[in-house]
């Protein structure tokens, strides 16, 4: 039996019982991740390791909780041929692929890495302080995304 379909089995499971979360874990070369659908709250998330967990939060904040909301970045990140590149510029995050490499940025570093500083950011160097910038970038493959995508687009449907 394969791996996916052992975590089907598992999530239908979970599903068919009155537990108040259902839980897909998923695991694969560089990621792993867990969905969550929570029956008291009707609310899904998605939990994924420190390092890629912002890419949980753009999902949710610029998609929703449709599946069908995820459908045109599938189709367009799909689409691209190995050495081709992309942006995606969405509300707070800029999504960029370079041959098959995805960089994640909140829009407040995109503006730190084009040379504008802000006031605050030039106070912040002069004190030898730094902005955080955890939980605001993150990389990963093309390949593991689309797997995300097409795994978390398909638990939003069932």
């Amino acid at each position: 039996m394969s791996k996916f379909r052992r975590r089907e089995l598992l999530w239908r499971a979970q599903k068919s019982m009155q537990a108040p979360l259902a839980t897909a874990s998923i695991w694969n070369n560089s990621m792993e991740y867990d969905f969550i659908y929570d029956r008291n709250t009707q609310q899904f998330s998605i939990k994924l390791a420190a390092e890629h967990e912002v890419l949980g939060r753009f999902l949710l904040d610029e998609f929703g909780q449709l599946a069908e909301t995820y459908l045109p970045l599938l189709q367009q990140l799909s689409a691209l041929k190995p050495q081709q590149s992309m942006q995606y510029q969405g509300r707070e995050f800029l999504l960029e692929v370079d041959s098959g490499t995805v960089t994640l940025k909140h829009n407040s570093l995109f503006n730190q890495s084009a040379g504008r500083q802000s006031e605050q950011q030039r106070q912040l160097a002069e004190d030898n302080l730094q902005l955080d910038d955890h939980g605001m970038i993150t990389e990963c493959g093309l390949e593991d995304l689309l797997k995300l995508l097409s795994e978390w687009q398909q638990f939003l449907a069932e």
